[in-house]
């Protein structure tokens, strides 16, 4: 159950040339014209506010968190990926890649692989700290993306990462387009007029520990952008809660997140003992999405709005 919860929140992680005496300034000047064109060296300001010097076009990256693997491949930079976690299953490529470890990183195996670059989840930080330095005095450069909990943040992990990999124009493009698919649901949206707005509560992992998320959460800014009711809006950031809390606030839905990891989501929900008369349940709207494009900070959230849209208003998001 915990592990359910860990891939959910979880929270959670260059060519010099050589030649004889009379050609130094020749290659000099062909490196900094290949550094013009390429655009860099780089100082990325990442999660810790602290300026990372990336000299040169990063070939080999080691990402320490599945969003960040997304974001990558988003930027048609997937190829460079030399190290990934184990819980990182998208897109399926990234499943041949070489493993890193979980919750804890083995650090001895990252800098085996000899990366250029390694893109850090600003959430686990300060359980990596020593390890993160080890990299770093390796020779290893290090970014910390923020961890994103809202849609202009994950604008920002996009731009961040977009920068180091020297793939700028395309994270532009990625967020822009992004963008638009937000703007086209919140345009379906407007037809819902605010006495028909369904209250919802998103489950993102099962009994016995049931979490959801409150305010300050992308999916409560998905479920605003819909045009539907957070049940918890009342309660901050990602939150265990209470069974019984759950029936007072008597949501016209259930949206589950779990199903691509626990077997039968929806039924687990409909035979709670004494939810019998929770709207949701009685009136058999218990829905579950893709655990990934709800609750993971990458580019697959647009995706997840629309699924969320279409199972709570399936009539105004076709």
């Amino acid at each position: 159950m915990k592990k359910i919860l860990l891939l959910i929140m979880a929270a959670a992680m260059i060519l010099v040339g050589c030649g004889t005496e009379a050609q130094p300034e020749k290659n000099a000047g062909e490196k900094t014209a290949q550094e013009q064109k390429s655009g860099f060296p780089v100082t990325v300001t990442d999660a810790l506010d602290e300026e990372v010097v990336i000299e040169e076009k990063p070939e080999k990256i080691i990402s320490l968190i599945p969003s960040n693997t997304e974001i990558i491949y988003a930027l048609d930079s997937g190829d460079a990926i030399v190290g990934v976690t184990d819980f990182d299953n998208y897109p399926e490529e990234a499943m041949s890649k070489e493993k890193i470890g979980g919750m804890e990183f083995n650090i001895e195996k990252i800098i085996s692989l000899k990366p250029d670059l390694v893109l850090a989840p600003g959430s686990t930080v300060d359980t990596v700290k020593e390890g993160l330095q080890q990299l770093k005095d390796a020779g290893i450069d290090v970014v910390v993306v923020n961890d994103a909990q809202s849609f202009e943040e994950v604008y920002q992990s996009i731009e961040m990462i977009g920068q180091a990999i020297g793939e700028q124009e395309k994270a532009d493009e990625l967020i822009e387009n992004m963008k638009n698919s937000f703007a086209e649901l919140k345009k379906k949206a407007e037809a819902i007029k605010p006495e028909e707005q369904k209250s919802v509560f998103v489950e993102v992992s099962p009994a016995p520990e049931i979490y959801t998320a409150g305010k300050n959460t992308f999916i409560n800014e998905m479920l605003e952008l819909i045009g539907a009711k957070n049940a918890a809006g009342d309660m901050d950031g990602w939150l265990k809660v209470d069974p019984e809390a759950i029936v007072e606030r008597n949501p016209d839905v259930i949206v589950t997140t779990y199903g691509y990891y626990t077997e039968k989501p929806i039924e687990q929900v409909l035979a709670r003992q004494g939810w019998n008369n929770v709207k949701a349940v009685k009136d058999q709207q218990v829905f579950d999405v893709h655990s990934d494009l709800v609750t993971r900070s990458g580019p697959r959230l647009a995706e997840g709005a629309e699924e969320l849209a279409k199972a709570i208003y399936p009539d105004v998001f076709k």
